[in-house]
């Protein structure tokens, strides 16, 4: 033994070293003590990687705690243009009158997006063959070239050809000339593909970056993407910016003198889907009908899991948005899972225990969890006051314990419908308890429930219409998936949280990386159902990054609400009050007429198309809980 080994083994052992030798011959551990199913082994002697026993670390006693915070209802962020007040304000400026008249209104309508093709019920998942597969990624490549193509007007040889000999000349397009990928050519010409990272592990860089073909035009010819010519400055344009991840479909325009190689010049990340347009009639009903909005702005407020801190299974933070949301009243509450958060150290390890009013302790399942702590509240919300009006939208998430974790994924429901399981029961038969927030202080119980549904379960993604408005939501964190694999450079100084953003709208997609992040099951087989069918209004995606709310593709607001919840304190949630045009725009007769046509040529029924301009009537606040 070398003199130093001799000292330390002479050394009296220290009482924090006894501690821990005490501890690995008991092979205790924080997780040791959460219950586990009769028959299973515990997590320490399992002792395998990647086991919760492995990566749960229980949070410090010295953490900050949720009930010590200070800073409750501060706004950490927000998007205001137009300086426009708060839901609140208006309201409290209305008369007496006015406020009991805004008291008896239906409320909003709350409905899926006709153009939508998201899953509406649970289905056989994960069994694509390995064509369909290949298919499903070569259709997504064709109708995004036909998308790109169509947006700059790009051509292909065969196209202008057949232009010229016909002698209809089309409108000039700025870009080079359509070319499939890997096709030589000494002049400059554009290409369309998908980018794919050459090493095929780790994160994508310059050096990395790979411009795929489609099957149908390049036979799935993969070409090396040469950027220096994009970061250099000339006398025609600045280096221009761009910002790559794998899966994106973008046009590349350059030269490939030898097949293998492009030397870029011009980057078209992909092309947004068009905007929406709504009749005169249509707005002023939602926006001014007695039984609608009244001339009242529409609140919605919009929440994110966790609900509940690290250290406990009580949903605390929850309780508090319910109190807040019973003081506010919005018009509508969306709601991101996780609800049962499969992360969650007393989850994680086994069934969960919780205590009941009497202080009394017992193991439930995952659905008797979201039954007594997310169901019991919203239902003792409607108690409390029957006639309140919000409704709320419930977004299932792929890291909710008692759901499928498959993307896109369907709505929750019960386990078992139809089946009418007694209350407080309701984890025996995987009920979720939320027919009881239905029913809860209504006296014709069928007939309310019909005319007004409180709660919307939707799918992960989903596009909806609130009102006028068009609504887009995915629970799944698609901003920290795309910018932990992206690659970017030139952009400017705080504009990178909304260009990725900006990759949902131009990739016409909720989740446009592929390869997906681990832990992210995507059936391509369901490939349409998280495809975005329209450009929305206020695209709403949570995510662990800095929260914010920013307007991307010049009419759509994107909002990060964060989590509700940060390990064992509070974290952020978004209020968006989005207030009507007005009425003298809306009740203001306009011709419609197409360019160089005269009013008499328009059908006499044709009503005048406005753009609802969502960007410029609303605002967003994100606060502490």
């Amino acid at each position: 033994a070398t003199p130093a080994a001799g000292t330390a083994a002479n050394t009296p052992a220290t009482a924090g070293d006894r501690q821990k030798q005490k501890q690995q011959r008991d092979g205790l551990s924080a997780v040791d003590g959460i219950a586990t199913p009769k028959g299973a082994a515990s997590p320490s002697k399992r002792q395998q990687p990647g086991s919760a026993a492995s990566v749960i670390t229980p949070p410090k006693s010295s953490a900050k705690k949720y009930a010590d915070r200070t800073n409750a209802g501060k706004v950490v962020s927000s998007y205001n243009p137009n300086g426009l007040p708060t839901a609140a304000e208006v309201l409290a400026s209305r008369t007496a009158d006015e406020r009991e008249r805004a008291a008896s209104r239906r409320g909003v309508t709350v409905s899926r997006h006709p153009a939508a093709r998201h899953p509406e019920s649970s289905f056989r998942h994960m069994f694509t063959p390995l064509e369909k597969r290949s298919v499903a990624l070569e259709d997504r490549m064709k109708w995004m070239s036909d998308a790109i193509c169509a947006e700059y007007n790009i051509k292909s040889e065969e196209e202008e050809m057949v232009e010229c000999m016909d002698g209809v000349k089309g409108e000039e397009s700025e870009f080079g000339t359509w070319m499939p990928v890997g096709l030589p050519k000494q002049n400059e010409v554009l290409c369309v593909g998908r980018i794919c990272n050459e090493a095929h592990e780790g994160k994508l860089n310059g050096a990395s970056i790979r411009l795929e073909g489609s099957r149908q035009h390049s036979s799935g010819a993969r070409i090396h993407l040469d950027l220096k010519g994009l970061n250099q400055a000339s006398d025609q344009r600045p280096p221009q910016s761009y910002s790559f991840f794998p899966g994106q479909i973008v046009a590349v325009e350059g030269i490939n003198s030898s097949g293998r190689t492009m030397q870029a010049s011009r980057i078209l990340e992909g092309a947004p889907p068009p905007g929406e347009t709504m009749a005169k009639s249509e707005l002023l009903e939602h926006q001014y009908g007695a039984e609608r909005q009244d001339g009242d702005p529409v609140s919605i407020v919009s929440m994110c899991g966790p609900y509940t801190t690290k250290d406990n299974l009580e949903y605390k933070p929850l309780e508090d948005a319910i109190v807040q949301i019973l003081q506010d009243k919005p018009d509508v509450v969306v709601m991101c899972g996780p609800f049962v958060d499969q992360r969650q150290p007393l989850i994680a390890g086994g069934e969960p225990v919780i205590q009941d009013k009497d202080g009394k302790e017992s193991k439930v399942s995952y659905e008797h969890l979201f039954a007594a702590r997310i169901s019991s509240l919203l239902e003792e919300l409607y108690l409390e006051d029957p006639e309140l009006k919000t409704q709320f939208v419930l977004v299932p998430s792929m890291d909710d314990a008692f759901l499928d974790a498959v993307y896109p994924q369907p709505p929750m429901e019960d386990k078992t419908p139809g089946v009418r399981a007694p209350k407080g029961a309701e984890g025996l038969f995987g009920d979720l308890g939320l027919r009881y927030v239905e029913l809860a202080g209504r006296e014709d119980d069928a007939k309310s429930v019909r005319s007004r549904r409180r709660v919307h379960c939707v799918s992960n993604p989903c596009t909806l219409r609130i009102n006028d408005v068009t609504l887009g939501v995915t629970s799944t964190d698609v901003l920290f998936h795309v910018n932990s694999d992206s690659c970017n450079a030139n952009l400017a100084p705080g504009t990178r949280l909304s260009r990725i953003a900006e990759h949902l709208l131009n990739q016409r997609s909720y989740y446009p990386l592929f390869p997906a992040t681990k832990g992210v099951s995507l059936d391509l087989g369901r490939a349409e159902g998280w495809e975005m069918p329209v450009r929305p209004d206020v695209l709403i995606t949570p995510s662990k990054l800095a929260s914010f709310a920013k307007r991307v593709c010049d009419t759509t607001v994107v909002v990060n609400p964060g989590e509700l919840t940060k390990n064992t304190t509070g974290g952020t949630y978004a209020v968006m009050d989005i207030h009507p045009m007005t009425r003298e725009a809306l009740e203001e007769k306009v011709s419609v007429k197409e360019e160089g046509a005269s009013a008499n040529d328009a059908p006499k029924d044709a009503e005048e198309m406005l753009e609802k301009g969502v960007q410029d009537r609303v605002r967003v606040d994100i606060k502490r809980i």
